[in-house]
């Protein structure tokens, strides 16, 4: 029953739905619509991750490394590529959960404004996501949806993750040095035999996006490692964010069979740069899940597409879900100030999208795919 709770109470599961519903006047559903092996994919990974979060894996290095931090500077960078780094494997949404709530636990006795350093962890984890197709959902959508292989897909995500990391150092720069004295974490115990076997699923899943064995096998075998371990974990999976990709799925189909709507988006997106430009675009209104799902069905250049709706993930608050989620984590961890949060939020995004949206310019015409 909560896990039914949680699931619709999920705010953008709603406007998913309500679009399927709504577009559904336009042309009737059909559930040839829906990408399986996307779906497949998801429900494996999010297992898989919530089992990483259950084993505390990001807890016991966020421990390790802010034992270590002896300045502002050195914290806020070590917050950054934990999470940086970290959402590359667990989502930048596991990555935020975990890293805003212990930011909190390890500073409560500080005076440090924490506005910046949530915003840097958020930066983070979009910025390092874009690495793997684990990272964010969508990256799991251009995957199947084309049909990628290994080699594609990293040749499309390492430069920009190498110029991310760069900007990701050089902001948290600005912090100041100033010595702080920290609230210790507990220490966190790895169950290494549970790792490992964590470890060789996840791998077994990597196989199945990549079609070098069946995906339905790497769901199943998702399930018996979670099973193994603790059934109750299946309880905290985010199943909202496969019906949200269902429900786009079902509105894109049904907007994909009225040729006047074809028509004025097929206009749009005709070359690299046009869709890449819309991919940024849109992102700022609808987020940047929807905006993958939507172009790639009118475009072929999965590049810019790529590039287009990962960079547009930085930006408004409501590019990626990952920004709300931090915004959610800031009001209800410090509780002050959301007003002056969103506004400097909204500075360096948008500071950093116009930066890293001209990298991406130049990226989509260098780098073949």
């Amino acid at each position: 029953m909560n896990v039914l709770k949680r699931v619709f109470s999920d705010k953008v599961l709603w406007i998913a739905g309500a679009a399927a519903i709504i577009t559904s006047f336009i042309s009737p559903p059909q559930l040839s619509d829906i990408n399986w092996k996307t779906i497949t994919s998801l429900l494996s990974m999010m297992i898989i991750i919530q089992i990483y979060d259950y084993l505390d894996l990001l807890k016991y290095y966020a421990s390790y490394l802010t034992r270590r931090a002896k300045t502002q500077q050195q914290l806020v960078f070590m917050l950054a590529s934990l999470s940086f780094f970290g959402a590359m494997f667990l989502t930048n949404d596991v990555t935020i959960l975990t890293l805003v709530p212990l930011f909190y636990k390890i500073t409560k006795n500080l005076k440090i404004n924490p506005i910046y350093p949530v915003i840097i962890i958020a930066l983070a984890a979009n910025l390092g996501s874009i690495f793997t197709p684990f990272g964010n959902t969508h990256n799991l959508f251009l995957l199947t949806h084309f049909n990628l292989n290994i080699s594609q897909f990293f040749v499309m995500s390492t430069p920009i993750t190498i110029v991310n990391f760069i900007v990701i150092f050089i902001v948290t720069r600005f912090f100041k040095k100033k010595k702080i004295e920290l609230t210790e974490l507990p220490s966190v115990d790895l169950n290494m035999p549970h790792l490992t076997l964590t470890l060789g699923v996840t791998i077994v899943i990597f196989l199945g996006i990549f079609s070098v064995i069946p995906m339905w096998s790497s769901l199943v075998a998702a399930l018996l490692l979670v099973v193994f371990i603790n059934p109750k974990i299946l309880q905290v999976v985010d199943y909202s964010i496969v019906l949200i990709f269902m429900c786009f799925f079902i509105a894109v189909g049904n907007i994909n069979r009225d040729p006047s709507i074809v028509n004025h988006l097929s206009g749009l997106i005709q070359s690299k740069t046009g869709t890449y430009l819309t991919s940024i675009i849109t992102s700022q209104f609808i987020s940047n899940v929807p905006t993958t799902i939507l172009v790639s069905k009118f475009s072929s250049y999965v590049h810019a597409i790529f590039l287009g709706t990962n960079v547009g993930g930085l930006g408004s608050v409501v590019a990626s879900l990952a920004n709300l989620l931090a915004f959610k984590q800031y009001r209800y961890y410090f509780k002050k100030d959301p007003g002056e949060y969103l506004i400097r939020f909204s500075v360096v995004n948008f500071s950093l999208l116009i930066i890293l949206g001209i990298v991406g310019f130049f990226l989509i015409d260098i780098i073949p795919t």
